[in-house]
């Protein structure tokens, strides 16, 4: 554990939520009006947006995991490049599962504030993912 809060909050939310696929936690860790200002079309950009992301991610790849490669954080924002991999096993927004597997590099930008995460930005290249699935070419 880090001497920054808000950082162990960050990975907390990464292990416990993404790698360990407790979607409890959702109303523990993201603030009531917590905004996901990259949130898919058609997506609630708040805390249940986050839940149904999650969600998804794990029902389409059940063996999905989160690699931290580098993070940093002002005590505020933390700021983390991973990478998820994981096999195609189940429904992915309407998409058959492909059996194969993939991965994709994220950056993930989180502000915490009051012991919440209170927002969040990615950025991630979704045609590359989409490319590997064999779901578009």
């Amino acid at each position: 554990m880090s001497s920054d809060p808000a950082l162990n909050l960050v990975n907390r939310m990464i292990e416990e939520i993404q790698n360990e696929k407790n979607l409890a936690l959702c109303d523990e860790l993201f603030a009531p009006d917590f905004v996901n200002h990259s949130a898919r079309p058609g997506t609630s950009a708040g805390r249940d947006g986050m839940r149904q992301l999650f969600s998804n991610m794990h029902d389409a790849f059940p063996d999905g995991r989160i690699e931290i490669c580098d993070q940093i954080s002002d005590g505020h924002k933390v700021w983390t490049r991973k990478i998820f991999s994981g096999t195609h096993s189940g429904m992915f927004y309407g998409m058959a599962p492909t059996g194969k597997r993939a991965s994709y590099e994220v950056i993930d930008i989180i502000t915490v504030d009051g012991g919440w995460i209170t927002e969040h930005w990615s950025v991630l290249d979704r045609l590359d993912f989409m490319q590997q699935l064999g779901l578009i070419e």
